[in-house]
């Protein structure tokens, strides 16, 4: 008999609806029956291409010991965290406030009043069923102390950032790179850790830095961990896209899980990497992971899926990996030669005695001669079972990935990269933004989050720079009104990551530091950055202001406020705004000024004047230079443009 679960429309929950557990979503049924039977809730969250969630799925949920165990004396919950964020950022805060470190899945133990008092990620069965046993027991027998604790934890929960995180020392940004350059693993890339998040937001912060100050140590150290990674078992050496992290400091042994965020992040590095280089490499890695996109994560109308499994036949990685004699048995022996090298192949494998593709630059190797062996591999691997796409269309992570394309689109001037990102678009504005109130997912009735909107607006400033329609640029600042009335709160100056739209939970939490995905407040900042530039909004520039301030009570680690520095820098170092007047609209124009390096800019064209004096030109092109309230003379050549942005004397 299939549980609760199995009319929900998240796969993860359909995965778990036929386990013998008697799993309920997340809701009213729920939690009136802990109420009224006065029982301790089990709330478990995972997502659909989870490793380790699915472990404990197979090792304990569907154990019918466990489970008649579970059943007889708990309420089991289950909640897809892609859905519901809210409560997963919640009850990660609650296990993190009790010293436990976090990840997926995530389980955690609550009184009938919400309120955690224990909680933990993987458990074995032997370890999860002693947990079930040794806290039935503690609170049949003790229940004032179970209150006791969970009064703690809740009471920690509710402080504000500004309570539990912030530092009375005021650290500048030099200090802080210095701090962090002391983190880099100077021969692998990355931070210096076992484990390898890519953390994309992170280079892309240090680049502008490095780029700006002339800093060749940072900048070295971002070009060999790109390159690191793009060579790396991280990234899928056949077919394009990348996975979601390394569990080695060679960036060689991934989980296999591919994640929408991650590579829509990981295109917007590669494109600043080749619009500052130009090397074919990264213009090589951005298509192929298109290409996948296009291929095997988007549906007929342009939307973008999440997210693809780690597993397949039950077993993670079981479909990437390759045994040394298949390999063999499908290549020549030149094949075979050329790929143990192209491929660093090694024999002996790289996991469970399996092989995961690498990827070495040889200076004798051909393209026709790469795609040629790749097509075979391929040919071969698409035979095998192939591991489950979770078709859900997630508004935040699609914005992240449209931005992420139109970065492309802006580095390598390929249309193709401007089609897929307008189809996108169209999906978006038909499926999410006709409707009275913004959804996080397609087809669902779950009310969008501070996340969803701030990564929504941030993609439409990018629509707009990329084609100068102001249609993007109104929809950014209906947004950015939305999520002011939604979400921000006067009192502490900052968004609440749920809004007067979202479920009440046990409390409201502010969302500050960046992590795998930039904060949504750090996001916020830059949008408001950006469009009270742009519109002149005493408003939104008052509230950047605002959080300006508070930014400083919380800079004591770059890591994890890389993506407020970025923008904090762009505005210290001065936004280049620059203003195109002509007769007609040139493409040309905008594609090559926005295929520089250049972050720190606001582009537009035959639109609002950044300066008064720019109406009454008549030369048939006038760009203006405008920085910190100042504009240049006239600027009739794209040359010029360039040469007086890049000489830094104006305006400073």
């Amino acid at each position: 008999m299939p549980n609760k679960l199995h009319t929900e429309k998240s796969y993860y929950l359909q995965q778990h609806s036929k386990n013998p557990i008697n799993w309920y979503p997340w809701g009213k049924e729920a939690l009136n029956k802990s109420k009224k039977e006065n029982k301790i809730i089990i709330l478990s969250i995972g997502y659909s291409s989870c490793h380790w969630c699915h472990v404990m799925e197979k090792e304990s949920f569907q154990n019918n010991s466990i489970s008649k165990f579970m059943n007889d004396n708990y309420v089991a919950i289950k909640v897809d965290r892609e859905e519901r964020p809210d409560i997963d950022n919640l009850y990660m805060e609650a296990l993190q406030c009790m010293g436990i470190q976090g990840g997926w899945p995530l389980n955690v133990f609550l009184l009938p009043n919400l309120k955690p008092f224990y909680g933990g990620t993987y458990f074995n069965p032997n370890q999860w069923y002693g947990v079930l046993n040794n806290i039935l027991d503690a609170y049949t027998s003790n229940k004032k102390e179970f209150t006791k604790s969970s009064e703690k934890f809740t009471e920690d929960l509710k402080k504000s950032h500004g309570e539990k995180y912030s530092t009375k020392n005021q650290f500048s940004i030099q200090t802080l790179i210095n701090e962090i350059k002391t983190k880099f693993d100077y021969e692998e890339g990355g931070i210096d850790k076992v484990q390898k998040f890519p953390m994309p937001s992170l280079w892309n912060s240090l680049l502008f830095y490095s780029y700006n100050k002339n800093d060749i140590e940072v900048y070295n150290h971002i070009s060999n961990t790109v390159d690191k990674i793009i060579e790396g078992g991280i990234y899928d050496q056949l077919k394009g896209g990348f996975y979601r992290y390394s569990t080695d400091k060679k960036w060689g042994v991934p989980h296999f899980e591919k994640m929408l965020y991650d590579n829509g992040q990981l295109l917007e590095l590669l494109s600043n990497m080749h619009s500052i280089t130009k090397k074919e490499k990264f213009k090589c890695i951005i298509e192929e992971t298109i290409n996948w996109l296009t291929d095997e994560m988007t549906n007929d109308l342009g939307g973008f899926y999440s997210s693809i499994d780690a597993d397949s036949e039950g077993k993670e990685g079981e479909y990437y990996l390759w045994k040394y004699d298949e390999i063999k048995n499908i290549l020549n022996k030149k094949e075979l030669k050329f790929a143990d090298k192209l491929f660093k192949i090694s024999q002996s494998g790289d996991l469970n005695n399996k092989i995961i593709l690498k990827r070495k630059y040889l200076k004798s190797e051909t393209k026709e001669e790469i795609n040629d062996l790749k097509r075979k591999l391929l040919t071969v691997r698409e035979s095998r079972i192939k591991p489950v796409i979770d078709k859900k269309i997630i508004l935040s992570w699609n914005s992240i990935m449209l931005k992420g394309i139109l970065s492309c689109y802006q580095a390598t001037g390929n249309e193709k990269y401007l089609s897929i990102a307008i189809k996108n678009v169209e999906f978006l504005k038909n499926e999410f933004l006709k409707n009275k109130k913004l959804k996080r997912i397609h087809e669902s009735e779950i009310n969008a989050f501070l996340e969803d909107y701030a990564h929504t607006i941030s993609a439409f400033i990018k629509l707009f720079e990329t084609t100068q329609k102001t249609e993007y640029l109104e929809v950014a600042r209906k947004l950015l009104e939305d999520s002011i009335r939604l979400f921000y709160d006067n009192n502490h100056k900052m968004f609440y990551f749920s809004g007067s739209n979202n479920e009440k939970l046990l409390t409201k939490k502010i969302e500050i530091f960046d992590n795998v995905i930039p904060s949504s407040n750090s996001v916020m900042f830059h949008n408001l950055l950006i469009l009270g530039k742009i519109y002149n909004d005493k408003l939104y520039i008052n509230i950047y202001n605002e959080m300006a301030k508070k930014l400083k009570k919380y800079l004591n680690n770059y890591e994890f406020m890389s993506n407020w520095i970025f923008t904090n820098e762009i505005n210290q170092k001065m936004i280049n705004e620059i203003e195109i007047r002509d007769e007609l609209y040139n493409h040309n124009l905008t594609k090559e000024i926005n295929s520089w390096y250049l972050p720190n800019k606001i582009l537009m064209y035959n639109n609002r004047p950044f300066s008064e004096f720019t109406k009454n030109e008549n030369i048939k092109l006038s760009i203006y230079l405008c920085r910190n309230n100042v504009c240049s003379d006239a600027i009739h050549s794209i040359n010029n443009l360039k040469n007086t942005i890049t000489s830094k004397k104006f305006g400073y």
